[in-house]
């Protein structure tokens, strides 16, 4: 938020609200939680999987070289539907 506050297009987040001129809206407006856990290795691989899903329906703000394949949520994707 310090980013987007300043202009700055030092993060994705920041860059996609200043391209796209959200106002200043309650966090709750822009984003939605999708799953909480205590920090660790569980939470990580959670944050990748829900990246990957976006990453693969092309609904992410993600830099593209920080997504990378991963068969088990490929698997998982596919399973789901």
């Amino acid at each position: 938020m310090t980013a987007w506050r300043n202009l700055s297009t030092t993060s994705s987040f920041a860059q996609h609200l200043i391209e796209v001129a959200h106002s200043s809206e309650p966090m709750n407006q822009i984003m939605e939680i999708v799953h909480c856990h205590n920090k660790g290795p569980y939470l990580n691989t959670i944050e990748r999987f829900h990246i990957h899903t976006e990453s693969a329906k092309n609904n992410h703000l993600n830099d593209p070289q920080t997504i990378h394949p991963n068969a088990i949520f490929d698997t998982l994707l596919k399973t789901d539907h």
